[in-house]
């Protein structure tokens, strides 16, 4: 597919804060999946450019739809909950998630460390069930009596 003729060579040039200039001109790329051709438009460059992504598409917007539309629909029939960019504490970065299966439950969930098997990993509500469990039973422990500490007698 190439690009329509009224945009046949499109050129932006975009002055950097450094104050030199970038040019972004429509590219033509071969899709992966398909072999189609499919432009690379230069706004889409600079799109590319300004979210700090290095790396060129691969594949053609059909294919990506296609691809997209597919893993949702496999984590929906799976059961795989996905928290995405969204599940970051401070709101800068996003965490960098891991797909893992619970323990209990047995769901497909994210965690943010890489699971490594020796130890349960649990969903969010099943993490929940654990943790107040845990909390019941150390609270029914008898905390142990403070030592006194040691008397000196001193001779007459």
């Amino acid at each position: 597919m190439n690009a329509p003729p009224h945009l046949a060579g499109f050129l932006i040039k975009r002055q950097t804060s450094e104050g030199s200039t970038v040019s972004y001109q429509d590219r033509n790329i071969a899709c992966r999946d398909c072999n189609r051709e499919f432009v690379f438009t230069g706004g889409e460059q600079e799109f590319y450019a300004s979210k700090g992504l290095m790396n060129d598409p691969v594949r053609c917007p059909d294919c990506r739809a296609a691809r997209k539309s597919a893993r949702s629909t496999l984590e929906s029939d799976s059961g795989y909950v996905r928290y995405g960019g969204a599940a970051s504490f401070s709101g800068r970065t996003p965490r960098q998630m891991h797909p893992a299966t619970c323990a209990t439950c047995g769901e497909m969930t994210e965690v943010p460390f890489i699971p490594r098997g020796d130890r349960p990993v649990y969903c969010s509500s099943c993490f929940s069930k654990v943790r107040q469990e845990q909390e019941a039973a150390a609270a029914a422990q008898p905390s142990p009596a403070p030592s006194a500490p040691p008397v000196e007698l001193a001779e007459r």
